[in-house]
């Protein structure tokens, strides 16, 4: 924008031209230099004014240099790349061009121009600071129909109350560095402000609190979805856009929300502008409402709330005499934001009640049900709208369940009474169904899916009765099933024995046959106590074994023909325990010879 000239130097402007005109080859310039030192000025600025005010024309044959400049693009991006990394939030630039450009030097960065010649060159290619913090471009976003999209925003009012006397926050008493003076405040008014983004309607609630939490945002949501005496706007929106708050992305809010079947979109911190309708509100609020407070206190946070609920019926109507509430477009035209809302009629499939306060509040546990799968793949549940337990089908999605398997259940609302269910799946990710309660039912109470008695119905198979056909097959061959494999277990009959050409497992013929590593281990000490050296003293008699128990003793290694020579030796057949197992190695060892007794059995 060209400097604002006073009409005397305009004028002393102008006479200058013509006698640069008029002047002889060679003078111009000493004209100019001249003019510049009697008013104060540069040359620069004079040829400059000259140009930008009286259209003066060198007619100078353009450099073939211009617009290059000694200073590579590299050393421009990293002094500018520096300014950059030191804005601090506040927009505040922490890195003067001058420090920058010491840094650089001191890495190694040749730097042959002044810090104003770097600034000039920075502008001229937008590399200033200015520049790039403003840089992030923006869409224009239009709603489709009302009810499509509501935006909320939570922020801390300028007004509290103490002792039932209202007070508002000056600027002098409450700022950075006099923070104990907001402490002092323990509960302080929050304002709660949405804006339906099709008619541009809208809705604010005040509520005393420490900070913001979730049961404030709850009460706000649910009043300002719900339908209220003095404002024409309500009903469940398709989209519900907020900031990252801890309070609006709790497990309760959008386990709520979801369960309403409403999109929750929150928008990354210092990204206010997308949400900037509800933006815009907080400050009409606080233009067009809550500066009448100060001229008309309130003494506590419920008269507040019952003037704001006139403020926001009138202000929508465009009601408040002198003051233009309407709403400006694109179109440029003046909208009323009740005549807005009411285009509903239109679209009023999108106009959907939400349920009461009681059954919402179901929602805020944050945490999701579990309930198992009964092995007629049904699970129960107590739906917060139908407040009785009901009972669920999971049939059609029978190859995913095991009987007992857990199920991740949330309500729907709006639904009638309809369950969202999470069903694990192995190496995939889970599948979320939508299932709705048994509702057709007989007189005596049960379901109409059922089987009648007498008629013959193949329930579907689950993932567990697949899998244990699986192993059927891998136990007792391709031809098994179910069945036939119980008959094989009931006759005690060997698995597997269709493997290793009719062979079987081999399970433990194996072992014995690996050769050990030898080991180098102490000689161990012999346990000697009282009682175990009475024990070794002390003789322990057996009684002698007939003929028969030494027959089974010797199990299959026992003959006929070994009855006569135990016979001949023990004629009343009753052999001493401790000639037992000589009497039995002597006959294995072939000798059926009569025995004599010569100092024992040799």
């Amino acid at each position: 924008m060209a400097t604002q000239l006073s009409p005397d130097m305009l004028a002393q402007l102008f006479a200058l031209r013509d006698a640069l005109a008029a002047a002889p080859r060679g003078e111009q310039s000493a004209r100019v230099e001249s003019f510049a030192r009697f008013i104060g000025k540069s040359p620069n600025t004079v040829h400059r004014w000259l140009k930008d005010h009286t259209g003066r024309k060198t007619n100078r044959k353009k450099r073939a240099d211009a617009g290059s400049s000694c200073v590579s693009d590299g050393t421009l991006e990293l002094i500018a790349g520096m300014q950059r990394e030191g804005v601090r939030g506040n927009g505040k630039k922490i890195v003067p061009t001058a420090v920058a450009m010491n840094i650089a030097h001191s890495n190694g960065v040749d730097i042959q121009v002044t810090e104003g010649q770097f600034n000039r060159l920075m502008r001229a290619k937008r590399l200033d600071v200015a520049s790039v913090v403003n840089s992030r471009s923006h869409i224009a976003l239009r709603a489709e129909h009302v009810n499509q999209e509501f935006q909320i925003d939570p922020s801390l009012c300028v007004i509290f109350y103490m002792a039932g006397k209202q007070f508002i926050m000056r600027d002098e008493e409450f700022y950075k560095n006099k923070l104990e003076n907001i402490t002092k405040i323990k509960l302080k008014v929050w304002r709660y402000v949405r804006y339906e983004k099709a008619s541009a309607s809208i809705d604010v609630r005040y509520f005393e609190a420490a900070g913001e939490n979730q049961q404030s945002l709850f009460e706000f949501c649910h009043y300002t979805m719900s339908r209220q005496p003095h404002r024409l706007s309500y009903g469940r929106p398709a989209r519900l856009v907020m900031d990252k708050g801890s309070a609006n992305t709790s497990h309760g809010i959008l386990n709520w929300m979801d369960a309403m079947g409403v999109e929750v979109i929150t928008h990354a911190a210092g990204h206010s502008w997308a949400k900037g309708g509800v933006e815009k509100s907080n400050d009409i609020v606080e233009l067009q409402f809550e500066s009448r407070l100060k001229f008309e206190p309130v003494e506590s946070v419920a008269q507040l709330n019952a003037s704001a609920e006139k403020w926001v019926r009138d202000y929508n109507a465009n009601a408040i005499e002198h003051v233009d509430c309407r709403v400006r477009r694109a179109s440029g035209e003046p909208l009323v934001r009740d005549e807005l809302w009411q285009l509903i009629m239109r679209t009023p499939e999108h106009l959907i009640e939400i349920p009461s306060i009681t059954v919402c509040q179901y929602f805020l546990h944050g945490k999701q049900d579990t309930r198992q799968v009964k092995s007629n793949y049904t699970i129960s549940f107590v739906h917060p709208e139908l407040k009785k337990s009901q009972q669920y089908s999971l049939a059609p999605w029978a190859e995913f369940l095991a009987n007992k398997m857990e199920v991740k259940v949330w309500a729907l609302l709006l639904k009638d009474g309809a369950l969202r269910v999470e069903i694990p799946r192995f190496s995939a990710e889970p599948l979320l169904v939508e299932v709705a309660a048994e509702s057709a039912f007989d007189a005596f109470g049960s379901a109409m899916s059922a089987t009648v008695v007498g008629e013959y119905s193949r329930t579907p198979q689950s993932l567990t009765e697949a899998n244990d056909q699986l192993l059927a097959k891998a136990a007792w061959g391709e031809e098994a099933t179910r069945d036939t494999a119980e008959v094989s277990r009931a006759k005690q009959a060997r698995p597997f024995a269709h493997l290793n050409d009719g062979k079987g497992l081999v399970a433990h013929s194996q072992l014995g046959k690996e050769a050990l590593p030898q080991r180098l281990l102490p000689a161990a000490t012999p346990l000697v106590t009282e009682q175990i050296t009475a024990a070794s003293n002390s003789r322990v008699e057996f009684p002698p074994l007939s003929l028969v128990e030494f027959s089974k003793h010797m199990g299959d290694d026992w003959h006929k023909d070994f009855a006569a020579v135990v016979l001949q030796r023990y004629p009343d057949k009753r052999i001493p325990s401790n000639e037992v197992e000589a009497l039995k190695q002597r006959l294995l060892r072939g000798i059926s010879a009569p025995l004599r007794m010569v100092g024992g059995m040799k």
